[in-house]
C-alpha cells in the first residue's frame, strides 16, 4: 500500500536506515524483497546476511571489493547506547557484523559460513550483546546450538542490560534455550 502511495523507498531514519536496512535487521526477507523488486538500493555484505542470502553474501566476499564497501550504511559517528565501541560494526569489523546479523536472524547456515571466513564468534552488536544472546532471544534453537558446539563466551554480559546469553533466553521465553546455554 505505501509503495503504490509512493513512499520513498531510501527514506532514512535520523541515524540513516532505510527500509531495506530495517527489513534486514527484523529479518523480513519479504519485505525487502518487495523493497528491491521496486527499486530499493543499498544492499551490503550485513544486510544480506541478517536475510539469510547465502549465495549474494558469497558473491559479495567472492567479489575481492573492500570490505569497508560492503558495510551496512547506517553507522553512528560515535558510540552511543545502542552501539558500543566495542561492536563489530563500531569497530568495522564487517565479517563479524555480518555474522552477528545472520545469527541473531537465525541464518545458521550463513553464520557457517561466515565464521569460516574469519568472523568472530564473541562480536557484538546492538546493546554490545553478542550473537548467541540475539539467537537465544530470538528463539533460534539451531543457531544457538551452531553457536554453542563452536565454544563462545557463554559468561558474556551485554553492554546495556548487564545479562548473559542465558538471561536473554529467559526474557524471550525460551526455556529451552536457557538450559541449553546453562548446561
Amino acid at each position: 500500500m505505501l509503495l503504490r502511495a509512493g513512499a520513498d523507498l531510501e527514506a532514512a531514519t535520523s541515524w540513516g536506515a532505510t527500509p531495506l536496512d530495517w527489513a534486514a535487521t527484523m529479518g523480513s526477507t519479504k519485505v525487502a524483497d518487495l523493497l528491491l523488486a521496486h527499486g530499493a538500493q543499498g544492499m551490503n555484505l550485513v544486510a544480506a546476511a541478517s536475510l539469510g542470502k547465502l549465495d549474494l553474501v558469497r558473491t559479495f566476499l567472492d567479489s575481492g571489493a573492500p570490505l569497508a564497501s560492503l558495510a551496512r550504511r547506517a553507522v553512528p559517528a560515535e558510540p552511543d547506547d545502542h552501539w558500543v565501541a566495542e561492536s563489530a560494526c563500531m569497530k568495522g569489523d564487517v565479517i563479524s557484523d555480518a555474522f552477528y546479523g545472520a545469527c541473531r536472524n537465525g541464518h545458521t547456515a550463513v553464520a557457517a559460513f561466515l565464521l569460516e571466513r574469519g568472523a568472530y564468534i564473541n562480536a557484538r552488536g546492538v546493546f554490545g550483546a553478542t550473537a548467541l544472546h540475539w539467537a537465544a532471544i530470538n528463539g533460534h534453537k539451531d543457531t544457538v546450538a551452531f553457536l554453542v558446539a563452536r565454544g563462545p563466551d557463554l559468561t558474556v554480559r551485554d553492554a546495556r542490560f548487564a545479562s548473559t546469553p542465558e538471561q536473554w533466553a529467559a526474557e524471550g521465553g525460551h526455556d529451552d534455550l536457557r538450559h541449553l546455554l546453562r548446561a
